[in-house]
Protein backbone atom coordinates (compact mmCIF):
# COMPACT_ATOMS: atom_id res chain seq x y z
CA UNK A 1 0.00 0.00 0.00
CA UNK A 2 1.38 3.11 -0.63
CA UNK A 3 2.32 5.83 1.78
CA UNK A 4 0.89 8.87 -1.20
CA UNK A 5 -2.21 10.17 -2.11
CA UNK A 6 -2.83 9.71 -5.22
CA UNK A 7 -4.27 11.39 -8.62
CA UNK A 8 -5.03 9.22 -11.06
CA UNK A 9 -6.24 10.85 -14.53
CA UNK A 10 -6.83 9.35 -17.70
CA UNK A 11 -8.49 10.48 -21.05
CA UNK A 12 -9.12 7.53 -22.84
CA UNK A 13 -9.59 3.97 -22.63
CA UNK A 14 -7.00 2.24 -21.80
CA UNK A 15 -4.00 4.66 -22.07
CA UNK A 16 -0.94 3.57 -23.51
CA UNK A 17 1.28 5.53 -21.59
CA UNK A 18 2.05 6.06 -17.76
CA UNK A 19 3.44 9.36 -16.66
CA UNK A 20 3.95 9.68 -13.05
CA UNK A 21 4.12 13.52 -11.98
CA UNK A 22 5.73 14.92 -9.38
CA UNK A 23 5.11 18.41 -7.99
CA UNK A 24 7.56 20.95 -6.62
CA UNK A 25 8.25 21.87 -3.02
CA UNK A 26 5.00 23.83 -0.98
CA UNK A 27 3.03 23.38 -4.79
CA UNK A 28 -0.51 21.94 -4.84
CA UNK A 29 -2.21 19.51 -7.21
CA UNK A 30 -4.27 22.28 -8.66
CA UNK A 31 -1.86 24.41 -9.06
CA UNK A 32 -0.21 21.78 -11.60
CA UNK A 33 -3.45 20.48 -12.84
CA UNK A 34 -3.35 23.02 -15.94
CA UNK A 35 -0.18 21.29 -16.77
CA UNK A 36 -1.60 18.06 -16.91
CA UNK A 37 -4.73 18.87 -18.66
CA UNK A 38 -2.69 20.06 -21.43
CA UNK A 39 -0.16 17.30 -21.80
CA UNK A 40 -2.80 15.17 -22.30
CA UNK A 41 -4.42 17.59 -24.61
CA UNK A 42 -1.28 16.85 -27.17
CA UNK A 43 -1.24 12.79 -25.85
CA UNK A 44 -4.75 11.64 -25.32
CA UNK A 45 -3.42 8.22 -24.73
CA UNK A 46 -1.27 9.40 -21.59
CA UNK A 47 -2.40 8.38 -18.29
CA UNK A 48 -1.10 10.90 -15.36
CA UNK A 49 -0.54 9.93 -11.83
CA UNK A 50 -0.11 12.67 -9.67
CA UNK A 51 0.87 11.63 -5.85
CA UNK A 52 1.18 13.88 -2.95
CA UNK A 53 3.87 15.19 -1.02
CA UNK A 54 3.27 14.13 2.74
CA UNK A 55 5.05 17.05 4.40
CA UNK A 56 2.71 20.03 4.83
CA UNK A 57 3.84 23.65 5.31
CA UNK A 58 3.41 25.40 8.51
CA UNK A 59 2.03 28.21 6.89
CA UNK A 60 -0.25 26.47 4.32
CA UNK A 61 -1.16 23.48 5.17
CA UNK A 62 -2.43 22.64 1.43
CA UNK A 63 0.91 23.09 0.41
CA UNK A 64 2.70 19.83 0.30
CA UNK A 65 6.66 19.09 0.09
CA UNK A 66 7.62 15.51 -0.71
CA UNK A 67 10.44 16.02 2.41
CA UNK A 68 11.77 19.00 4.10
CA UNK A 69 15.12 20.99 3.66
CA UNK A 70 14.57 23.62 6.22
CA UNK A 71 17.66 24.11 8.49
CA UNK A 72 20.58 22.97 6.19
CA UNK A 73 21.04 26.60 4.02
CA UNK A 74 20.07 29.09 6.42
CA UNK A 75 22.07 31.67 4.20
CA UNK A 76 20.53 30.40 0.88
CA UNK A 77 24.07 30.20 -0.68
CA UNK A 78 22.04 27.90 -3.39
CA UNK A 79 19.99 30.82 -4.61
CA UNK A 80 23.41 33.19 -5.13
CA UNK A 81 25.39 33.07 -8.42
CA UNK A 82 28.20 33.52 -7.45
CA UNK A 83 28.07 30.21 -5.15
CA UNK A 84 29.95 27.82 -7.58
CA UNK A 85 28.05 24.53 -8.08
CA UNK A 86 29.86 22.29 -6.29
CA UNK A 87 29.43 24.15 -3.29
CA UNK A 88 25.41 23.90 -4.32
CA UNK A 89 25.99 20.14 -4.85
CA UNK A 90 27.48 19.98 -1.35
CA UNK A 91 24.43 21.80 0.08
CA UNK A 92 21.87 19.40 -1.48
CA UNK A 93 24.03 16.62 -0.37
CA UNK A 94 22.30 17.48 3.19
CA UNK A 95 19.14 16.18 1.86
CA UNK A 96 20.15 12.65 0.30
CA UNK A 97 18.92 10.31 3.54
CA UNK A 98 15.56 11.99 3.00
CA UNK A 99 15.39 11.68 -0.45
CA UNK A 100 17.07 8.12 -0.76
CA UNK A 101 13.64 7.46 2.01
CA UNK A 102 11.14 8.84 -0.15
CA UNK A 103 12.20 7.49 -3.53
CA UNK A 104 12.14 4.42 -2.11
CA UNK A 105 8.47 5.05 -1.27
CA UNK A 106 7.83 6.62 -4.49
CA UNK A 107 8.83 3.14 -6.28
CA UNK A 108 5.99 1.04 -4.18
CA UNK A 109 4.12 3.86 -5.10
CA UNK A 110 5.01 3.14 -9.32
CA UNK A 111 3.99 -0.45 -8.19
CA UNK A 112 1.13 -0.03 -6.89
CA UNK A 113 -0.17 2.12 -9.38
CA UNK A 114 0.69 -0.35 -12.41
CA UNK A 115 -0.53 -3.26 -10.98
CA UNK A 116 -3.88 -1.26 -10.21
CA UNK A 117 -3.83 -0.42 -14.00
CA UNK A 118 -1.72 -2.45 -15.79
CA UNK A 119 1.03 -0.95 -16.89
CA UNK A 120 5.05 -1.91 -17.20
CA UNK A 121 7.77 -0.19 -16.42
CA UNK A 122 8.96 -0.71 -20.33
CA UNK A 123 5.31 2.26 -20.92
CA UNK A 124 5.88 4.50 -17.55
CA UNK A 125 7.43 7.30 -17.55
CA UNK A 126 8.62 9.69 -14.33
CA UNK A 127 8.48 13.54 -13.90
CA UNK A 128 8.94 16.18 -11.23
CA UNK A 129 9.64 20.02 -11.03
CA UNK A 130 12.17 21.24 -8.57
CA UNK A 131 11.97 19.13 -5.66
CA UNK A 132 10.32 16.95 -7.44
CA UNK A 133 12.69 16.56 -10.11
CA UNK A 134 15.03 15.71 -7.73
CA UNK A 135 13.20 13.05 -6.24
CA UNK A 136 11.76 11.68 -9.69
CA UNK A 137 16.23 11.18 -10.98
CA UNK A 138 16.62 9.49 -7.65
CA UNK A 139 13.69 7.47 -7.78
CA UNK A 140 14.35 6.63 -11.72
CA UNK A 141 17.88 5.75 -11.10
CA UNK A 142 17.12 3.05 -7.58
CA UNK A 143 14.45 1.30 -9.30
CA UNK A 144 15.10 -2.30 -10.22
CA UNK A 145 13.59 -2.27 -13.30
CA UNK A 146 14.47 0.39 -15.98
CA UNK A 147 11.54 3.09 -16.51
CA UNK A 148 10.73 4.05 -20.08
CA UNK A 149 12.34 7.33 -19.41
CA UNK A 150 12.84 10.36 -16.90
CA UNK A 151 11.62 14.02 -16.80
CA UNK A 152 13.42 17.46 -14.83
CA UNK A 153 11.83 20.15 -14.51
CA UNK A 154 14.20 22.64 -12.75
CA UNK A 155 15.89 19.94 -10.97
CA UNK A 156 19.30 18.47 -9.76
CA UNK A 157 20.69 15.63 -9.15
CA UNK A 158 19.94 16.44 -5.12
CA UNK A 159 22.78 13.93 -2.89
CA UNK A 160 24.32 12.83 -6.04
CA UNK A 161 27.59 11.93 -3.28
CA UNK A 162 25.48 9.17 -1.89
CA UNK A 163 23.25 8.18 -4.93
CA UNK A 164 26.40 6.75 -7.04
CA UNK A 165 26.85 3.28 -5.43
CA UNK A 166 23.09 2.90 -5.43
CA UNK A 167 22.61 3.20 -8.97
CA UNK A 168 20.67 0.41 -10.54
CA UNK A 169 18.97 1.45 -13.58
CA UNK A 170 20.01 3.95 -16.25
CA UNK A 171 16.54 5.02 -18.20
CA UNK A 172 16.87 8.17 -20.76
CA UNK A 173 17.08 10.92 -18.62
CA UNK A 174 15.76 14.59 -19.74
CA UNK A 175 16.92 17.88 -18.20
CA UNK A 176 14.77 20.76 -19.05
CA UNK A 177 15.73 24.43 -17.37
CA UNK A 178 14.67 27.71 -17.49
CA UNK A 179 17.62 30.14 -17.92
CA UNK A 180 16.46 32.41 -15.60
CA UNK A 181 15.87 29.98 -12.81
CA UNK A 182 16.87 32.14 -9.45
CA UNK A 183 15.35 29.34 -7.54
CA UNK A 184 17.67 26.10 -8.63
CA UNK A 185 19.97 27.53 -11.13
CA UNK A 186 20.61 27.35 -14.55
CA UNK A 187 24.24 25.92 -14.28
CA UNK A 188 23.03 22.94 -12.35
CA UNK A 189 22.01 21.54 -15.34
CA UNK A 190 25.38 21.22 -16.44
CA UNK A 191 26.67 20.06 -13.22
CA UNK A 192 24.12 17.04 -13.54
CA UNK A 193 24.29 16.47 -16.77
CA UNK A 194 28.13 15.66 -16.46
CA UNK A 195 27.51 13.96 -13.41
CA UNK A 196 24.80 11.64 -15.06
CA UNK A 197 27.01 10.94 -18.27
CA UNK A 198 30.23 10.25 -15.67
CA UNK A 199 27.61 7.62 -14.41
CA UNK A 200 26.63 6.02 -17.71
CA UNK A 201 23.32 7.17 -17.53
CA UNK A 202 21.79 8.29 -21.17
CA UNK A 203 20.99 12.14 -20.68
CA UNK A 204 19.46 15.18 -22.59
CA UNK A 205 19.57 18.90 -21.99
CA UNK A 206 16.67 21.58 -23.16
CA UNK A 207 17.46 24.84 -21.74
CA UNK A 208 14.63 27.56 -22.59
CA UNK A 209 15.38 31.41 -22.74
CA UNK A 210 13.39 33.92 -20.81
CA UNK A 211 12.43 31.03 -18.04
CA UNK A 212 12.19 31.10 -14.61
CA UNK A 213 11.59 28.65 -11.87
CA UNK A 214 8.56 27.22 -13.37
CA UNK A 215 7.10 25.75 -16.38
CA UNK A 216 6.22 26.47 -19.77
CA UNK A 217 3.41 24.88 -22.46
CA UNK A 218 6.76 24.35 -24.98
CA UNK A 219 8.47 22.31 -22.22
CA UNK A 220 5.53 20.14 -22.14
CA UNK A 221 5.42 19.92 -25.98
CA UNK A 222 9.08 18.62 -26.04
CA UNK A 223 8.34 15.44 -23.65
CA UNK A 224 5.33 15.18 -25.35
CA UNK A 225 7.05 14.81 -28.83
CA UNK A 226 9.37 12.67 -27.05
CA UNK A 227 7.05 10.06 -25.48
CA UNK A 228 5.39 9.62 -29.00
CA UNK A 229 8.43 8.84 -30.68
CA UNK A 230 9.41 5.62 -28.62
Amino acid sequence: MSVFKNQFLSSIEPPAYLLVFLHGYNNTREEMSPLYSYLQSKLPNLAIAAPEGQNESHKEPERKSWYKISGFDHENKRRLQETPVEEIAQIYNQAAPALAETAENMNLYIDDIQKRYGFCDQNTYIAGFSQGAMLAIWTALIRKQKLAGCFSFSGLAAGNDYLDDKIVSRPNIYLLHGKDDNQVLFKCMAYTADWLAKENVPVQTAAFEKLGHHILHVELDYIANIIKSC
